[in-house]
């Protein structure tokens, strides 16, 4: 096998017919609309698998999108959903809706700090623009008009709205809709690939979230409501855990220049990490808390965004109405699930199997990091990412015309395993000289003994796909 620099073989296109295909967009499917999936028709799932039409077995390796904190075809989830249908489905808005009140009264209980307050919406993207515009009533509720850009991390993500692609800064997804998107400022990520020799994490911390002050200072403090960002990276720094120090300095930033902080959880939300949220791991209360994914742990769609006392307050005190609303806010069904959601991680105590699992689970990353193709292996909780190149050296993806992501997946699918595409793997800039992620991100129930073939199926999708790759 020569080593990965060396190669420039293409892919032929017999390697990539003898497996699984994207889909042909034909008979039926002719009438669905920009739907990408590959050539292997669900069926049924359950637990951590899923099934095809011709009874093949796949691992969910990734939960969708990270969405499954629960296994598929839950008897509990299936049982409340189906009670509360037998009930009511949609909520007429002119009559209270309990069910919105009972599950915000335990969200709350697992919510940190004074995050009492919840605004129902019916997904993550959802969530973020409803952030967005709380942030900016806020500030002119609280005497302080001028305030209305929002700070992000580059190259992050928040959604598939304009104002979430307008937080993102991936100059992919942005690309088609630059004339429609505000061009909000944005600061560097938290990162160790760049970290100096000799510098400690806590004190490399510190000194990337001191970016956000000088990116404050800048825009000038008086036009700047909010800062946004996911718990761990994104984009090349996908599942970068930052230390305690960079959300303490962050939070102390947003205090000295009354900037509101929100968190998006909505990834790293409901057991993800081995905590309820993300932001438990820092001991750091935000103001704002962007919430989905796991809420309903995909059976319904769902998502929330829950503020604190004090900016509640803020509104209740000035007699300020928000100025917003989703028809699907608070739907009977998800208020259900979402309740369900929250009693079966604690009976089931799926927060201490996400701890012991993910000790298991990390315990292949030196197995990982042998493959010539792996840079990198990071995460926590049950949310793993392995950084994936063709030259550890030059940190290059593959040429395009390689179409290695493709590949992966193919094997993948073949070896049983279904993975979450980046999407943007053969699109990679050549400047961006980093690699692209390999998501892991099961179901909590997650077993030691499954978590084991996981990991199995996944080395050997390595090797067969380097053996191709590489060769």
């Amino acid at each position: 096998m020569s080593t990965a620099h060396e190669s420039t073989d293409v892919i032929t296109p017999e390697a990539l017919q003898a497996l699984p295909q994207p889909l042909e967009t034909k008979g039926d499917w002719d009438h669905v609309f920009s739907y990408h999936p590959m050539d292997r028709v669900l069926e049924r799932a359950e637990g951590i698998y899923l099934y095809d039409d011709q009874g093949q077995r796949y691992i969910d390796a990734s939960g969708g999108p990270f969405v499954m904190n629960l296994p598929h075809n839950h008897p509990r989830m299936k049982a409340a959903i189906t009670d509360q249908l037998e009930r009511f489905a949609y909520p007429h808005p002119t009559m209270a809706n309990p069910e919105r009140a009972r599950y915000g009264k335990m969200l709350a209980e697992i919510l940190p700090g004074t995050l009492n307050t919840s605004y129902l919406v019916s997904g993550g993207s959802e969530a973020v623009e409803t952030a967005f515009k709380l942030a900016r009533q806020a500030q002119i509720a609280r005497g302080f008009p001028d305030k209305f850009k929002i700070i992000s991390h580059r190259d992050s993500y928040h959604g598939m709205t304009l104002a979430a692609l307008a937080a993102s800064h991936n100059p992919v997804s942005q690309r088609h809709f630059v004339p429609m998107i505000q061009q909000w400022p944005n600061v560097r990520q938290y990162s160790d690939f760049d970290r100096p020799d000799g510098v400690s994490r806590e004190d490399w911390g510190v000194q990337c979230a001191q970016a956000l002050e000088e990116v404050i200072h800048y825009q000038g403090p008086r036009s700047v409501a909010a800062f946004i960002a996911t718990r761990h990276g994104s984009g090349p720094d996908y599942a970068t855990v930052p230390p305690v120090s960079y959300w303490k300095t962050i939070r102390d930033i947003c205090d000295r220049y009354n900037v509101l902080l929100i968190a998006d959880e909505v990834v790293t939300g409901f057991g993800r990490t081995g905590r309820w949220f993300g932001m438990e791991h820092f001991d750091v209360e935000p103001d704002i808390m962007t919430l989905g994914k796991g809420i309903s742990s995909g059976y319904i769609p769902f998502a929330a965004v829950a503020i604190t006392d004090a900016l509640k307050a803020t509104f209740t005190d000035t007699n300020t109405g928000f100025v917003h609303g989703f028809t699907m806010g608070g739907h009977g069904l998800a208020c259900a699930a979402g309740k369900e959601v929250i009693r079966i991680i604690q009976d089931e105590n799926l927060l201490e199997n996400c701890r012991t699992q993910s000790e298991r689970l990390f315990s292949y990353r030196d197995q990982l990091m042998a493959h010539p193709t792996v840079a990198d292996v990071r995460g926590w909780g049950l949310y793993m990412v392995a950084e994936v190149v063709r030259d550890k050296n030059t940190m290059e993806f593959f040429e395009p015309d390689q179409n290695a992501e493709r590949l992966f997946q193919g094997i993948a699918l073949k070896n049983g395993l279904a993975l979450y595409g980046t999407l943007y793997g053969p699109r990679r800039q050549a400047a961006f000289r980093r690699g692209i992620p390999i998501w892991i991100s099961p179901p909590l129930t997650i077993t030691t003994e499954q978590v084991d073939d996981l990991m199995a199926r996944l080395l050997d999708t390595f090797s067969e796909w380097e053996q191709k790759v590489l060769s």
